[in-house]
């Protein structure tokens, strides 16, 4: 559970401090994988193939781990919310996967 607190902690500076990783996972993930590394090596500058094949080893967080505290932050405190631009393409989408579900 103390994990699962310090990944909380990393994800809500990172939405408080940027705004484009409010709307979109990918960078937010990036950015929490950076708070774990040290400012002369960081995550992103890493190959990609490195970062994946030894994420346990950089001690990185799951990326679904990341997502869903996302949501769990974004629930409590909707100033932390995606643009509405990207909400109303999301609700779209969602509508569209349902119809194409059902089918």
């Amino acid at each position: 559970m103390n994990q699962l607190e310090k990944i909380e902690d990393r994800v809500l500076s990172v939405l408080e401090s940027n705004t484009q990783s409010r709307s979109d996972d990918r960078v937010l993930y990036l950015l929490v994988c950076n708070s774990y590394s040290n400012n002369e090596n960081p995550i992103g500058k890493m190959p990609f193939e490195v970062v994946m094949k030894h994420y346990r080893e950089l001690k990185l967080p799951h990326f679904e781990s990341v997502r869903r505290t996302r949501q769990k932050i974004q629930a409590t405190h909707p100033e932390l919310g995606c643009l509405t631009e990207y909400r109303r393409n999301r609700k779209k989408m969602q509508k569209l996967y349902t119809d194409y579900a059902r089918k």
